[in-house]
């Protein structure tokens, strides 16, 4: 004797599949939306509505484009509506990113399909939206160690093919300013010397920057007095002092920066704020803030490797930096250290 799923189920499932349906739309971890045939939400599930942060009397008799961002436009529309409405496919699948009430941008993997009347007449359309932003995090650091890694090979080559013969340069221009008087010759000489150093030092932040995390040795220090003595904040400060001076020059109204240094609760961590009240970063730039070589300033000023170096020190001490920007009213970078540090 054969036996069907029914056989299996408790008495009140079977006797109520639509409830049973129901309940596992509603107490789904995915988020879940429906529309009506003219796109008009009328049913989202909890899921939904905790993770974009509206309740479903804001949203219900709305269009969905209430989630809609900027990083696609009418073009991508197009084409998943295309998918969708086509007979042959009848869904559409692929990565959006999506706009919670707050601001937050949550990238999603989204399904949407028709669902349909037994005469195969189009009622509506069910979307269910899978939350990558973990998985996205984990591709942009592994994407950043590949690059690291890049760079860690360019600049081993560099400080051995380039470093050698840039020594022996600079060596040769301090043994000709010792034998020469005349002035113009000395101050070309010093220019020499000081560009070989810009070099130098331009290779050594590279290093700095790819060096494996495994060479490092963690001690217990008074985070204060290194502050205070030693400014190891100084890429951060100097950025400040930057933001400043465009704000200055761009005449927005300004106040001086801000360094401070406050400690969590029971000390079980140290956070360094340095904060500044001027020009801002962009939301374009936001994303770019930690990449190798990325500025904003001009030729000469940065070479873009001060950000990656912080945020080097900050994976090599199991700490986090986090920032937060308006453009035209400032910049906080917040740095935090566990007690162990």
């Amino acid at each position: 004797m054969f036996l069907c799923y029914k056989d299996f189920m408790p008495f009140q499932l079977q006797s109520d599949p639509m409830n049973v349906f129901f309940r596992c739309v509603e107490d789904s971890s995915e988020t879940i939306m429906i529309t009506d045939k003219s796109g008009t939400l009328i049913y989202v599930n909890p899921a939904w509505t905790k993770t974009y942060g509206y309740t479903r009397a804001e949203v219900l008799g709305q269009a969905p484009r209430v989630l809609h961002s900027e990083h696609h436009n009418l073009e991508f529309y197009t084409k998943m509506w295309s998918d969708i409405l086509n007979i042959k496919k009848g869904y559409w699948k692929g990565e959006v990113i999506n706009r919670a009430k707050d601001g937050t941008l949550i990238p999603v993997l989204l399904t949407i399909t028709t669902f349909k009347s037994l005469t195969g007449e189009i009622l509506g359309f069910m979307g269910i939206a899978l939350d990558i932003h973990e998985q996205k995090q984990l591709e942009d650091k592994v994407a950043h160690q590949d690059r690291l890694a890049s760079i860690g090979l360019l600049s081993s080559g560099l400080a051995h093919e380039i470093g050698t013969p840039l020594g022996v340069i600079r060596g040769r221009a301090e043994i000709l300013q010792t034998q020469t008087k005349d002035t113009h010759i000395k101050n070309g000489l010093d220019v020499i010397i000081s560009q070989i150093d810009r070099i130098s030092k331009l290779i050594g932040s590279l290093l700095r920057v790819s060096r494996s995390s495994t060479d490092v040795k963690m001690t217990r220090v008074n985070v204060l007095n290194v502050v205070n003595d030693v400014l190891v904040l100084l890429n951060l400060t100097m950025n400040s002092i930057h933001a400043i001076q465009k704000s200055i020059k761009d005449c927005i109204t300004h106040k001086p920066h801000v360094f401070s240094i406050t400690s969590g609760g029971h000390m079980e961590h140290v956070c360094i704020c340095v904060s500044d009240t001027g020009c801002g970063i962009s939301k374009e730039n936001m994303k770019k803030l930690f990449q190798p070589f990325f500025t904003t300033k001009k030729s000469g000023e940065g070479t873009g490797l001060g950000l990656p170096i912080v945020a080097k020190l900050m994976d090599e001490m199991q700490g986090e930096i986090s920032v937060e920007s308006i453009e035209n009213k400032g910049t906080v970078f917040k740095i935090i250290l566990k007690k162990y540090i």
